[in-house]
């Protein structure tokens, strides 16, 4: 009989420590976006004026990206706040699923974009800047040549190539996106462009 009050105690523990998680997360997705704004002010100096318009739109989305997951991470807080078990638990398993398919664990589907890249001259570097500003315009997946890429995955230049943890990934390089379609769209678009005025690209397809 005294195993329920236990586990009662034990599970309240638990969801004490994710709001400090949480709180905690909130903190350093503020302490991430004043410090991104920072490092882009230092790095002003000099730029073209084009650079600049890309950069100043690239730290838009970035800064729109953070505030929709410190809302988000804000209501989570509110809701394991409110002691309600059932609804904290499945708030729980929501996230866990959502952290699953973050972490490439489970398949996704639904909405997004698909981009063919022809990659001659590209390096490593420019599809790692690619996938950044995919994850940026709040990409909830992606694949490059039927490769799952999530968070911490290398990105490398080897003899052979480009390498995505450790396998390398022939041109043209296929990114397929799940998320939202008209923000991934609209950043395809800005890649697109700047694709296009990369001497590499224009040398290699002419």
């Amino acid at each position: 009989m005294s195993a329920r009050p236990r586990t009662a105690r034990r599970a309240s523990r638990a969801r004490g420590i994710s709001v400090w998680l949480i709180a905690l997360l909130v903190a350093l997705v503020a302490t991430v976006q004043i410090r991104s704004e920072a490092e882009v002010e230092r790095s002003l100096v000099g730029i073209d004026s084009t650079s600049l318009a890309f950069l100043i739109d690239d730290l838009h989305r970035a800064n729109e990206s953070l505030d929709a997951e410190k809302a988000a991470l804000v209501r989570l807080r509110a809701q394991l706040q409110s002691g309600q078990s059932g609804a904290a638990d499945q708030v729980l398993t929501d996230e866990a699923n959502h952290l699953r398919a973050l972490e490439g664990l489970v398949p996704v589907q639904g909405p997004g974009v698909v981009m063919v890249i022809d990659a001659s001259g590209l390096q490593a570097l420019d599809l790692q800047d690619a996938l950044n500003n995919l994850a940026a315009a709040g990409a909830e997946a992606i694949d490059v040549n039927q490769r799952r890429v999530v968070t911490g995955v290398p990105v490398t230049q080897t003899r052979d190539g480009v390498a995505i943890d450790g396998v390398v990934v022939v041109p043209p390089w296929k990114i397929s996106v799940i998320g939202d379609v008209n923000r991934l769209a609209a950043v395809a678009d800005l890649m697109a462009q700047q694709l296009r005025a990369d001497r590499r690209v224009r040398e290699a397809t002419t």
